[in-house]
């Protein structure tokens, strides 16, 4: 065996062992990869959502989601205030949203790429009074390479029961970790599948007083939501205030370029 093998093997078992070490250290609160937002001026208010699944929260549905949800999941992580987490529709070819044991599971009997799953919304309708800013991050599975259903699938914010959808300031993915493969439709290649954290961000301080306000988000078939987290604040930013993307992501990506790196010259 060469040099280069044995080199790569060595890097990548000393990688695996550190990132299983962060991740898998992290991810039990269910929180792990989402960001504590700071807003380092004015009033400010935060919700999160962890461990939202079956064993805490019964009476939610079963595979594959054809039931409506008894009541509304209010935040419970500590610290929370009093913003919901509710079902909208499921699946319009069956199923939907339902608590499994380990996540909120977007269920279906077929397995489609890119097939809408059900919508969830989260909603708060004793916001911060001056409200400005509004931060909602989702960490949320892929399957065959989909998270959110797509084109309309991605987090919306509508303010005082208002059907326009507000632009955000900033979205994208905050971090993610490699849950596995899949075989691509379009290449024949397996692909890596994501748990990603997305975030938004909303500026909404030309819209005056906001008395209510919802964010409504799809999910494709058989993607799993882990853990939430709505943040508000009275100072207002007209630029992107959440934090760069996180450790595992660059950790990754950063040592995967040095092996490459690495082999192409011992082998050149």
């Amino acid at each position: 065996m060469s040099d280069c093998v044995l080199s790569l093997r060595s890097m990548i078992y000393r990688t695996v062992l550190i990132f299983a070490f962060w991740t898998f250290g992290l991810v039990g609160t269910g929180m792990s990869q989402l960001r504590v937002v700071d807003f380092g001026a004015g009033i400010s208010d935060t919700d999160g959502w962890a461990n939202i699944n079956s064993v805490n929260f019964s009476g939610y549905g079963g595979f594959p989601g054809n039931s409506a949800w008894p009541a509304p999941i209010g935040s419970n992580v500590a610290g929370s205030g009093d913003a919901d987490l509710n079902r909208v529709a499921g699946s319009p070819t069956g199923g939907g949203p339902f608590l499994s044991s380990t996540s909120i599971y977007f269920g279906n009997f077929a397995q489609v790429a890119n097939a809408l799953g059900g919508t969830l919304r989260v909603s708060d309708s004793t916001p911060l009074a001056n409200l400005k800013t509004v931060v909602f991050q989702v960490q949320i599975g892929e399957v065959l390479g989909y998270d959110f259903y797509n084109p309309s699938g991605a987090p919306a914010l509508k303010v005082n029961g208002g059907s326009s959808v507000i632009n955000p300031v900033f979205s994208g993915v905050l971090d993610r970790y490699q849950s596995g493969t899949f075989t691509s439709p379009a290449t024949g290649n397996n692909e890596p599948i994501f748990v990603n954290t997305w975030g938004y961000q909303w500026d909404v301080s030309s819209f005056g007083p906001i008395s209510t306000f919802a964010i409504d988000f799809s999910g494709v078939t058989h993607s799993q939501v882990y853990a939430l987290q709505l943040d508000q604040g009275t100072a207002q930013f007209n630029v992107a205030m959440i934090p760069e993307p996180g450790v595992s992501w660059m950790l990754l990506s950063g040592v995967g370029w040095v092996l490459v790196r690495r082999c192409s010259r011992r082998l050149a």
